[in-house]
């Protein structure tokens, strides 16, 4: 499921003003491509639940359930989800405008561009909260909308705070490792349909017998079963949309035939693609 809504929300927190001009709440079912925001501009992300990663300013870091990130003006950064189970992200976008004539307790959180750990207060409950507000829009939910970001606001600084243990350590060897799981996730991700091991290979700067060996430590699976992974992940995205032809997603997926898509599907699942998508229309 995913939201968006534009609410447009301005506040003040002591002498510091806010514009809150986008949120939303997505599965990530594809890559989020390297972008960054201007000045003063500043993105929560919040995983709520499942997993991916991100590169933030050349580093890589893995995104489980309950992780918190902001990034600031100029910070580059992509988001990869994990083939399986795609992280859901909660996501506040805005903007900040200081009178810098006087400090204020928010400089902390203003000065610092990147920021990444474990989410130190209930701010899961408090999203879907605003989330709820912003749905059925009741008498007054701008208003209520208003308060209860600012007091998100409040909990970002408190996170601000606290340790970052969702940082890596920093060491070049680990940052790489990570790095070729990003690459790795990414090349599946957009690739499942072509991908060779030679062509994996080529994208991690290893031997096909290095990039086998990754895998198998990295993931715990093969080449062959992380394709297979891939490729089924995205039939079944295919197969949710309306009017889906099986001949078509057994093209799209890498398959020969439909009846080896329907064969490799229902050795996957335990079931036809007729049977899950009975299943996913039941949900």
């Amino acid at each position: 499921m995913n939201l968006f809504y534009q609410p447009n929300i301005q506040f003040v927190i002591e002498n510091v003003s806010f514009f809150i001009s986008n949120i939303a709440c997505e599965q990530f079912l594809v890559p989020v491509p390297k972008h960054a925001h201007g000045n003063e501009s500043y993105e929560l992300h919040y995983i709520s639940s499942d997993y991916g990663s991100a590169r933030i300013n050349g580093s890589v870091y893995k995104l489980v359930p309950d992780m918190l990130y902001i990034t600031g003006p100029h910070i580059e950064h992509e988001q990869v989800p994990y083939i399986g189970n795609p992280m859901t992200e909660y996501s506040v976008f805005f903007n900040i405008y200081k009178d810098t004539s006087s400090p204020s307790c928010l400089d902390q959180f203003i000065n610092t561009p990147f920021w990444i750990g474990e989410n130190a207060s209930d701010l899961h409950t408090l999203l879907k909260v605003i989330f709820k507000e912003l749905k059925h829009k009741r008498v007054g939910y701008l208003t209520e909308v208003s308060a209860l970001l600012q007091q998100a606001v409040i909990f970002l600084v408190r996170n601000y705070q606290t340790p970052r243990p969702g940082t890596l350590s920093g060491t070049h060897s680990e940052n790489l490792y990570e790095s070729r799981g990003f690459l790795t996730d990414k090349a599946f991700l957009y690739e499942y349909r072509d991908i060779t091991l030679a062509g994996l290979s080529m994208h991690l700067g290893l031997s096909d017998r290095q990039t086998e060996r990754f895998l198998k430590d990295y993931y715990g699976k093969t080449f062959a079963q992380k394709r297979t992974d891939a490729r089924m992940s995205a039939a079944c995205v295919m197969l949710k949309k309306a009017g889906s032809d099986l001949g078509v997603i057994a093209e799209n997926t890498g398959y020969t035939s439909v009846d080896s898509f329907i064969n490799a599907f229902k050795k996957y699942y335990n079931m036809t693609p007729k049977k899950y998508l009975q299943l996913h229309s039941e949900d």
